[in-house]
């Protein structure tokens, strides 16, 4: 009876992870990993700035949990750029990664419902501590209208329910 009562707490918490909230949309940064790196903890890329092959830790250091607001803007090829604040623990793994990783590199992905793509690698040129980092471009218009409507805008009041 007594090992009954103790699988039940278990049992519950397992039912709960299937009912998790999904998040509509993801932006996800990824730091570049060794080439040493075993297949656990990197995976292949292939870079676009400057092209080139190589491997992006498996786990990435920013993710949508760790967004708290963003600031849309149009980018000067037509696409559309972003730039994301990031709450407490965002902002000291995003000051660890520009401090620990100087001239490496750094690759974004976004995805919502359409699918998930590459949108831009950048490479780390000094340490950043104010929290804030930027896609400067390669966003689609439904993209920006997905992270509009998940996140407040910098500067603006947040919506009355």
């Amino acid at each position: 009876m007594k090992a009954r009562l103790l699988l039940l707490p278990a049992i519950a918490g397992l039912m709960l992870l299937g009912m998790a909230e999904k998040v509509p949309v993801t932006v996800r940064f990824y730091a570049e990993a060794n080439a040493q790196d075993t297949d656990r903890f990197a995976m292949p890329i292939q870079f676009k700035n400057p092209p080139r092959g190589g491997f992006i830790e498996k786990i990435p250091t920013i993710h949508e949990r760790l967004i708290r607001a963003i600031y849309p803007f149009q980018a000067p090829d037509g696409s559309w750029g972003c730039a994301f604040k990031l709450d407490d623990n965002g902002r000291i793994n995003l000051e660890v990664m520009s401090t620990n990783l100087r001239g490496h590199s750094v690759v974004a992905f976004v995805g919502t419902k359409a699918g998930t793509h590459q949108v831009i690698d950048m490479q780390i040129d000094k340490p950043i501590r104010d929290g804030i980092i930027s896609i400067p471009s390669g966003l689609t218009e439904s993209e920006i209208a997905v992270l509009t409507h998940e996140y407040p805008i910098i500067g603006q009041q947040k919506k009355k329910k």
